[in-house]
């Protein structure tokens, strides 16, 4: 029952945080459609899974760690094994409802799934291990479309992926880290938080909603430092919303500023209503650190790739 309570209280939270996005952002109206029934059913799943059993994940060696050397990797976050055919259930109806254009593709890949046809855990394996060429030949062979079965599977492992790192951050606290990527899973970043009366400046995952915090002005990507490479850049009358762009690397990274800010703000659908500062970061010849969006809030050209 406290479950059940705690998954409602959450969906009402996110949805009450999108209809505020879409009530202030109506042109995101279609993509905020798109995404709501994904993000509610993640956050509602995610509330139900029981605590995961991770005994093959120990605390890391101190100077391994420091040295920058991640607790483990994207692809163990997302191996769900024999749980593919429940994820499949429970996230590929919400994802059709999202993008009825691809309904006969998620349709086969939910039967193939069930079915035990197809093994999305090699898919994954290859995508995340760097064998990009592996991974499209799996997906062509099973008859899917390499970048929508990149999107399904990560978005239906999505609830896994959060209870899994919330279940091993502890193993980390304590422990030093300099790194502009995630220690968990060695994601890049996809939100920058100034937070604490000082502006602590602290990086969220863009894949597992790890935080850690990170020195104010350097640049998560290529660790520049000089005050001439960084740069804030602002919407008038929004000075909370900033792009953290960088002049030596060319990229930018989205932040915001919660010390100013009187409501909680969503983090996990925050990145929707930031969109508008992606495409000024572009116009202006930058590019995000994180290229392909977070799992929260897809890029534009990842939106496109799937619909």
């Amino acid at each position: 029952m406290e479950q059940k309570a705690a998954a409602g209280t959450t969906v009402d939270k996110l949805a009450a945080a999108l209809n505020s996005i879409e009530a202030e952002n109506p042109h995101l109206r279609e993509v905020l459609q798109a995404f709501r029934g994904i993000l509610l059913e993640q956050a509602r799943w995610k509330a139900e899974l029981p605590i995961p059993d991770c005994p093959e994940i120990n605390r890391p060696d101190p100077d391994r760690f420091e040295k920058g050397v991640p607790l483990t990797d994207r692809e163990w976050f997302c191996r769900l094994g024999e749980l593919w055919p429940t994820a499949a259930e429970r996230m590929i109806p919400v994802m059709i409802a999202g993008f009825p254009k691809l309904q006969h593709e998620l349709q086969q890949l939910q039967t193939a799934i069930q079915r035990r046809a197809f093994a999305p855990d090699l898919f994954l394996s290859a995508l995340f291990g760097g064998r990009a060429a592996e991974a499209r030949e799996h997906a062509e062979a099973a008859g899917f479309t390499s970048e929508v079965l990149e999107f399904a599977l990560i978005q239906a492992a999505k609830p896994t992926i959060d209870k899994r790192a919330e279940t091993i951050a502890p193993l980390i606290e304590g422990l030093t880290w300099h790194k502009g990527y995630c220690p968990l899973c060695g994601s890049l970043p996809g939100l920058s938080l100034l937070k604490e009366k000082e502006g602590q400046r602290w990086l969220r995952c863009g894949y597992c909603t790890c935080t850690w915090r990170f020195h104010r002005t350097t640049c998560p990507f290529c660790d520049a430092q000089g005050p001439e490479d960084f740069e804030l850049i602002f919407v008038d009358g929004r000075e909370h919303e900033r792009i953290e762009a960088c002049h030596q690397c060319k990229k930018y990274l989205i932040g915001v500023d919660l010390r100013s800010l009187a409501n909680e703000v969503v983090l996990e659908v925050a990145g929707f209503g930031l969109l508008h500062l992606d495409a000024i970061a572009q116009q202006q010849g930058f590019t995000p650190i994180n290229s392909g969006g977070t799992l929260q809030s897809p890029s534009p050209d990842r939106i496109r790739q799937v619909s």
